[in-house]
């Protein structure tokens, strides 16, 4: 499923972003296969995936595009309810039938306040997707997965950014 940049406009304001992020649950096993299949696509690894890293980096040398691949997003726990959450979308915005899956509000907020190299840019996307989500977010789910997290304290500093604006 699509993190990051590129999952933002699907409930949050649309932003530029230079790479793609991708989220997969797999084993070490298998995205060393799925890196055996992207070289074989023409696709260059900047290193092999290790199964301690939490991130494994290509790029689409045909399309100049860096795509990071992690299995281990911060704050995201693949499990059921992750994965029943996703939201399928068109990312063309068009009449053809491609859909991707896009993690769920919920999850994105999470995973950009846990990011161990969390910036303002992060803290911009979550309260954009909180404003723009209103009253479509599950909170309790929200505030569960962000206690789970470690990041509480940072989601409450940003709904009272939120709920200022509104006010």
């Amino acid at each position: 499923m699509l993190i990051g940049g590129l999952a933002l406009p699907a409930y949050g304001q649309i932003r530029a972003t230079q790479d793609v992020d991708m989220a997969i649950a797999a084993n070490f096993k298998a995205s060393s296969k799925l890196q055996a299949e992207l070289q074989r696509a023409g696709f260059q690894l900047t290193a092999p995936p290790h199964p301690d890293a939490p991130v494994f980096v290509v790029t689409d040398l045909k399309r100049m595009v860096e795509i990071e691949i992690w299995t281990k997003p911060d704050g995201v726990t693949f499990d059921k309810a992750l994965l029943d959450r996703r939201w399928k979308v068109n990312p063309f915005d068009d009449d053809s039938t491609f859909q991707v899956f896009v993690i769920g509000p919920e999850d994105f907020i999470v995973n950009k306040l846990a990011r161990s190299d969390r910036r303002a840019q992060d803290e911009v996307d979550a309260a954009s997707v909180l404003a723009k989500q209103d009253g479509k977010i599950d909170q309790k789910y929200l505030w569960k997965r962000a206690e789970d997290a470690g990041v509480r304290d940072i989601l409450e500093e940003i709904v009272s950014r939120v709920e200022a604006v509104k006010s």
